[in-house]
């Protein structure tokens, strides 16, 4: 690994959206950053590009929308490095933590739903995971892309929850990440050994 993407970070969730608001997206940047995940995740990079240039369909319109395209990519890009590295330094794109904790958690439960939904459309499902854990880990994500925020009470408790869920998808794109490249590499053995 070169030292230039050492230190690759996703930019700020707010300057993200505000940058990318021009395009008018039809999903949300957090569920954006999800499907394009999803994506990455399983080993579909050209078609996660495609994605991407799909939603843009206008971006040379002015230097505003170059901008905006040229956020999206740069997420992209740094995305797919940090879900490929082994140092454990992939981010979800989510809001700060001085956004309101409903705001968050919707965002959180909208990336859920994108990565499972770019998985889907890279044509990954549960069969693909031949470990137990990686499936129960789909099975949680999909779980909090149906998270009840409106039901949240604003507390210590569930700030906690929050940020510890969190931390579980995150661990879990990389458990999901693992489980798909191993059975890959294990197919590509076992064809080139008959």
């Amino acid at each position: 690994m070169s030292n230039e993407f050492t230190h690759l970070r996703l930019p700020a969730f707010q300057a993200f959206e505000e940058k990318v608001a021009v395009l008018n997206l039809p999903i949300s940047s957090s569920e954006l950053h999800g499907v394009l995940c999803g994506y990455l995740c399983a080993g579909a990079v050209s078609a996660g590009e495609s994605y991407v240039r799909a939603l843009m369909i206008d971006y040379r319109k002015n230097e505003e929308t170059k901008q905006a395209a040229m956020a999206m990519f740069d997420v992209y890009s740094v995305s797919l490095h940090q879900i490929n590295n082994l140092d454990f330094d992939f981010q979800l794109l989510l809001p700060e933590e001085h956004i309101p904790l409903i705001e968050r958690a919707k965002a959180f439960s909208e990336w859920c739903e994108g990565f499972t939904q770019g998985l889907t459309m890279a044509g990954i499902g549960f069969s693909e995971f031949e470990e137990e854990e990686s499936q129960e880990a789909l099975q949680h994500l999909q779980e909090f892309a149906e998270l009840d925020y409106q039901s949240l009470q604003i507390d210590e408790d569930d700030e906690k929850a929050l940020m510890e869920v969190s931390e579980y998808a995150r661990m879990a794109v990389l458990r999901l990440h693992g489980d798909l490249n191993s059975n890959q590499s294990n197919r590509g053995s076992s064809t080139n050994t008959h």
